[in-house]
């Protein structure tokens, strides 16, 4: 029945709203290089650990580019795990905290993990932390004064300054339902009644701002996405859900705040993960993990013309071993 009722929702949403929209990947050529994380795989699937630099090639719009940066598999790396733990979350946390405890018990040595949790603000509950011999046990005290509001946008502000001035490579690795208390609204008329409902992601000053941060960090942002509109659960959000029903208004509201989570990981490199049950949660934290350790980083100094186009990336690798990379391309401006 509530299938049914979100694809009829969905179908009425199509007619009468606009889907928010997406603002594309935009990275300044004042910087020294356009960084890219890579993972290589065999046929089989297996990921290639051992690869160089003469192994890589780099086209920018089929041109090829000299690779100026590059950083094998060994180079360590710095994962922070950004936690929600507002209401519409908090069924998920056992499934993280237990992923979580088995993988700091995986990190290599030169590897370390920092653990937070956010709503009104921000708290850390595992600093820079190497692999250990003795299970760590990281744990979240519930209820919390802290997880009574949601400050998305000052969370993933505190995530860039976590991760500025470490060396290595650097991942943030963030699970949250996107929700922000501070979302900027305008009315809209729908069905003959005025109602509020979110602006798009590019008439939110606030939301502009984080961005831009995320952009010129040299951090990658992973999102694992609950609760969004792909797969909507019926939680105490007034806001969105007006009398605990989806309509056409709380599934235009969902859009938008999904894209917001699309575009900070897209400008960082990385992407969004969308958890379709509690139980995939852990799961889906364990793969990005994966990747995070089995990346090599590539730069390359982009277009220097200020043309405002779109630059396609495509990495190679040598024997043509199937590649995943971090982006495709970006805009010049």
């Amino acid at each position: 029945m509530r299938g049914s009722l979100i694809l009829s929702s969905l179908l009425i949403i199509a007619g009468t709203c606009v889907v928010a929209q997406d603002i594309p990947l935009t990275l300044r050529v004042d910087v020294p290089v356009v960084s890219i994380d890579v993972g290589v795989e065999d046929p089989t699937g297996r990921a290639l650990t051992n690869l160089t630099q003469e192994d890589f090639s780099i086209y920018e719009d089929g041109q090829p580019k000299e690779v100026k940066h590059f950083s094998p598999i060994e180079t360590p790396y710095h994962v922070l795990a950004l936690f929600d733990c507002t209401g519409s979350t908090r069924e998920a946390w056992p499934f993280l905290l237990q992923s979580l405890n088995g993988f700091i018990g995986t990190l290599r040595p030169q590897d370390r993990i920092a653990v937070a949790a956010f709503g009104g603000g921000t708290n850390t509950i595992l600093d820079w932390t190497a692999r250990s011999t003795e299970p760590l046990n990281v744990q979240m005290r519930m209820p919390s004064p802290l997880c009574d509001q949601t400050d998305f946008y000052g969370a993933l502000s505190w995530a860039v300054r976590k991760v500025q001035g470490l060396s290595g490579r650097k991942g943030v690795v963030v699970f949250s339902d996107g929700v922000h208390g501070g979302v900027p609204s305008k009315a809209a008329r729908i069905a003959g009644t005025s109602l509020p409902r979110f602006v798009n992601p590019s008439e939110d000053p606030a939301f502009l701002n984080v961005r831009r941060a995320i952009e010129r960090s040299d951090a990658v942002f992973y999102v694992i996405a609950v609760n969004t509109d792909f797969s909507p659960s019926n939680v105490d959000a007034p806001d969105l859900f007006p009398g605990t029903q989806y309509t056409p208004l709380s599934l235009y509201n969902l859009q938008q705040i999904r894209s917001r989570m699309e575009q900070i990981a897209k400008v960082s490199g990385g992407r969004v993960v969308f958890s379709q049950r509690t139980s995939d949660t852990g799961v889906l934290f364990e793969q990005i993990v994966r990747e995070l350790g089995t990346s090599y980083s590539l730069g390359f100094t982009p277009t220097a013309a200020l043309d405002g186009k779109y630059h396609q990336i495509e990495v190679r690798v040598r024997g043509g071993m199937m590649v995943r990379q971090s982006r495709d391309g970006y805009y010049s401006r």
